[in-house]
Parts: C-alpha cells; sequence; structure tokens
C-alpha cells in the first residue's frame, strides 16, 4: 500500500487517508504541492478555506 508524508505531522499515512493540497502562490515559487493526514487537515487546514 503506498504511503504519503504528512507536510505538517511528518507521520506517514496510507494514501488513501490524506488530504492534497495544491496552492497557487502567484509568485516564482509557483505551485506548492503537499499531502497531510486527515487529522492535520481538520485541525490546521480546513479553517484557512472556510
Amino acid at each position: 500500500m503506498a504511503t504519503e508524508t504528512c507536510a505538517v505531522c511528518d507521520g506517514e499515512f496510507p494514501f488513501d487517508s490524506t488530504v492534497h493540497l495544491l496552492v497557487h502562490t502567484n509568485t516564482e515559487d509557483g505551485v506548492l504541492e503537499w499531502y497531510v493526514c486527515q487529522q492535520c487537515y481538520e485541525q490546521d487546514v480546513a479553517s484557512l478555506l472556510e
């Protein structure tokens, strides 16, 4: 089973239980891409998207 490392807590999680985040920065950095676990998404990221 494929795993991804959470960009917030550095834990290893099954791919199908992660959230894939793409952020377009409108800068020279371009698009940032991360995977985060469901818990970190709910605690740290979801409120930013409301």
